[in-house]
């Protein structure tokens, strides 16, 4: 009876634990780079949103400067964001998100755009020293 109760209690104990793949980690970790986006843009906070950026960015030739002119763009014209179907795809120190945004303006109207299609800005990604930030397409490590 002992065995058994042993055996159980290590069981309990093996199936209670949190054990997800280094790929799940670093998913959960862009999708929570994604929410601080949306959660920064939503409260008009321009430099939360560059927070999650890499000093480094660079996206169809247009780096660091120029994604905060872009961010102050939407700022302007847009309200609320929202990213929905979204799909990570990490390879070793990078990972592409592939997502709907939605930009409300405030008209009453949306934009959707296919990411990284449409814009991709949002969608590039690169951990650097265990953490990870939006890179942009054309990112170097050199």
């Amino acid at each position: 009876m002992k065995k058994l109760i042993s055996i159980l209690f290590l069981a309990v104990l093996l199936f209670s634990c949190d054990v997800s793949s280094p790929e799940d980690a670093d998913k959960a970790e862009i999708r929570d780079i994604l929410d601080s986006i949306r959660d920064s843009f939503n409260q008009f906070d321009q430099d939360g949103i560059m927070q999650n950026y890499h000093p480094d960015f660079l996206h169809n030739a247009d780096n660091y400067i120029f994604e905060e002119i872009v961010w102050h763009d939407r700022l302007a014209q847009y309200y609320l964001i929202a990213f929905s179907e979204i799909t990570i795809n990490p390879q070793g120190d990078f990972a592409i998100a592939n997502f709907i945004m939605t930009l409300y303006d405030y008209e009453g109207g949306s934009v959707i755009s296919q990411e990284p299609d449409d814009n991709g800005d949002v969608s590039f990604f690169y951990r650097e020293l265990g953490s990870w930030k939006v890179c942009g397409n054309e990112f170097s490590i050199e």
